[in-house]
């Protein structure tokens, strides 16, 4: 069995769950829209975590998250650390995530990305001195509701790329 193959499959989604995070909104939308963007690389993170574990590594997930910050201009090391805590998390328990139904598993993801989301959110409020707002947890939400919508043609196209 070839190690690479099915790699690009990896680095695909996570390319595109960063081009959604950073697109922009149209404009003439009100504000609360972007409080409803979902968390798209916790996402694809979480689905590479519950479906092929050995594919992710913490330095690489790590390396992305501070790519992350510079595009999205946030402290450097919010996102490093926030997916690395999300990565050591879910890799802790991705056996047990496997046994259960794709809602659970989004009940799960909600959790992580709420406490992901919270962390950041703390850590931004810190450092421009403004209060918490609470935003995150809409994108948690609608993150978590995505799960179910997402994971469906994930598998598929892991299938179709032979990714082991």
């Amino acid at each position: 069995m070839n190690p690479l193959r099915g790699g690009w499959l990896v680095g695909l989604t996570f390319f595109l769950a960063a081009t959604l995070a950073v697109a922009h909104l149209p404009a003439g939308l009100p504000d609360w829209v972007g409080w409803l963007r979902p968390a798209w690389v916790p996402l694809v993170l979480f689905f590479w975590i519950v479906e092929r574990p050995h594919r992710i590594g913490l330095i690489s997930v790590w390396a992305f998250g501070l790519l992350l910050d510079v595009v999205l201009s946030e402290p450097l090391g919010l996102n490093g650390f926030a997916l690395t805590v999300m990565a050591v998390l879910g890799l802790s328990s991705y056996e047990r995530l496997r046994m259960i139904n794709v809602f659970q598993q989004a009940t799960a993801l909600l959790l992580l990305v709420l406490a992901a989301e919270f962390g950041k959110a703390v850590v931004v409020s810190l450092a421009q001195g403004a209060p918490v707002s609470g935003q995150f947890l809409a994108a948690a939400t609608v993150t978590a509701l995505l799960w179910p919508f997402v994971v469906g043609p994930l598998r598929w196209a892991t299938w179709r790329a032979g990714t082991a």
